[in-house]
């Protein structure tokens, strides 16, 4: 398993963020129809149907919402066509994160930093949601649409990193992909926080919930975040660790870049055999083509493989 970064002050972490994120000339931020969804779900008068209509405004964020609402772990009922029902189904808060998702996609063409692989990032950030929707299914204790958040936008904090400091953090994964430091450390030691950490704070000032950006802030070091046992986040976070890490194992080139050690103990943590990871990946390999479709990213290059 990954090195557990030193225990550090949240406190001070958060502090050295918001110097960061203030002095940074660019960030990934929502645009378009993603910010007046945004604002909207800030607004405590806003109506559905005004929600619906910037949701109808943009074909590829509707496409994404009905793509959701329709998913498994809502098998049973009819097929949904109509973005009112979609609405209601996934709640305010899904949607935002989709909406924000789509948004920052399209935004590609703006990162500078020449390590990060953007296409392969969001690849990651696709089928590390669909892992953690069917963890969720699979598991229970937590629900489903909150899953899929936290695994489309668990890791934005990486694509922050490659906006703001693209100089620095191209560095940063020069020497990751030199071998035996994880990202973590390495990002600790160039900005004093890393991705987890900085996807958290992002997420907070997005409006997404506090609770759940706890989760994303700790996903690193389940143990670490002072989490109840068995409670609702801590399970949460090691869902999170566990579907960063079969998304990664997924797309990696070879099969030694596997992260058995993390694997099995999330696995265990959750009460999941090996034979139901094996089920579970694969199902949200079938997925994520349709989510790469949808969005408009092509397919990994090299074919993603069960474990």
């Amino acid at each position: 398993m990954s090195e557990t970064p030193p225990t550090r002050d949240p406190n001070e972490t958060i502090g050295n963020i918001r110097k960061f994120l203030v002095a940074a000339e660019s960030l990934p931020s929502p645009k378009g129809t993603a910010l007046r969804f945004v604002e909207l779900a800030r607004d405590p008068d806003a109506s559905i149907d005004e929600m619906v209509q910037v949701i109808r405004s943009d074909p590829a964020l509707a496409g994404f919402v009905l793509r959701a609402a329709n998913a498994a772990r809502f098998g049973g009922g009819k097929p949904i066509l109509d973005l009112n029902r979609a609405l209601v189904r996934l709640g305010v808060n899904a949607v935002r994160s989709h909406a924000l998702a789509v948004s920052l996609i399209r935004e590609g063409t703006r990162v500078r930093c020449e390590r990060f692989d953007y296409n392969g990032f969001w690849t990651a950030s696709l089928l590390g949601a669909s892992l953690m929707e069917a963890l969720a299914q699979r598991t229970g204790g937590f629900p489903s649409a909150d899953a899929f958040v936290l695994g489309l936008l668990g890791r934005v904090g990486k694509l922050a990193f490659a906006t703001a400091a693209p100089t620095e953090y191209a560095q940063v994964l020069e020497r990751q992909a030199a071998g035996g430091v994880p990202l973590e450390t390495l990002e600790q030691r160039a900005f004093g926080f890393d991705h987890h950490e900085l996807s958290s704070v992002l997420l907070a000032d997005w409006g997404i919930p506090t609770a759940l950006a706890d989760v994303v802030y700790w996903q690193c070091d389940p143990e670490g975040g002072g989490f109840a046992p068995d409670s609702r986040p801590y399970r949460m976070a090691g869902a999170l660790q566990l579907a960063s890490t079969l998304a990664d194992s997924c797309l990696a080139p070879d099969a030694a870049s596997v992260d058995a050690a993390t694997v099995y103990l999330r696995a265990a943590v959750l009460e999941l055999s090996a034979e139901e990871v094996t089920a579970i990946t694969e199902s949200s390999l079938a997925d994520l083509r349709d989510w790469l479709r949808l969005v408009g990213l092509p397919a990994p290059a090299t074919p993603p493989r069960p474990l």
